[in-house]
């Protein structure tokens, strides 16, 4: 996470190990009209280990945390207030920012504008997914989940574990040939056709053993194209 938010010229910091303190006293300040201490029964279900959300406001409230973030470059300081869009997706968004008190600081348009909101939401939904899918993966591999990624595929089936395996050949790949038609190579080194590729990859992702593919980007229409450029 500290170093995909360095390249996008931000860094945690030593707070954002953990929430930010005082929750309430931040929604209050950031205008927030619900706190954990209105959550009635019709909100949540509760027992002696948790409490789980159960209506959307439960979410919207239990689907956030505080953290702070600095800008390397302005040495500006942030809190931010990420937001899961609980239960439909474990996306994340900045809903609120709030620049902490620094004495002899003057705030100006360009700080704020300086503030990669976008690019931050990304990255930590991105290493959201990322630790179900790694949870995923360890539930659906057992033992088999310390074997080569790149070893062959065994025979295709809508089990977990296959789509399981399928998931980390293909980070594996991706890894290995970024900028790549993953979806090919995968095709390539399981001695398959490509629309069986692309059935098992679409199939991963929408169990939780693959991360979605990148909003806003075609990727087969690009790899494809550098593909053709680099076998002439």
């Amino acid at each position: 996470m500290t170093d995909t938010l360095a390249r996008i010229g931000a860094a945690p910091t030593r707070e954002t190990q953990q929430p930010i303190s005082k929750d309430t006293i931040l929604e209050q300040l950031a205008g927030c009209p619900l706190t954990y201490g209105d959550m009635t029964d019709a909100d949540v279900i509760r027992d002696n280990m948790m409490t789980t959300p159960r209506s959307v406001r439960s979410y919207y409230v239990m689907g956030h945390r505080w953290v702070r973030v600095r800008n390397m470059e302005t040495d500006l300081e942030v809190m931010l207030r990420l937001q899961s869009r609980m239960p439909e997706s474990r996306e994340i968004y900045i809903s609120s920012v709030i620049v902490p008190f620094n004495q002899g600081h003057e705030i100006s348009g360009n700080d704020l504008r300086d503030i990669p909101v976008a690019a931050i939401a990304t990255a930590y939904s991105r290493h959201e997914v990322q630790n179900i899918i790694a949870l995923n993966r360890a539930f659906a591999l057992g033992t088999s989940d310390q074997t080569d990624p790149m070893s062959p595929l065994p025979k295709a089936s809508g089990s977990d574990q296959f789509l399981a395996l399928v998931g980390r050949q293909y980070d594996a790949i991706e890894q290995a040939n970024p900028g790549r038609n993953i979806a090919k190579l995968l095709a390539e080194h399981n001695n398959t056709k490509l629309p069986n590729a692309q059935r098992w990859i679409a199939t991963a992702r929408k169990r939780g053993f693959l991360a979605p593919a990148a909003k806003g980007q075609r990727p087969n229409k690009r790899d494809n194209h550098q593909d053709e450029q680099s076998d002439k």
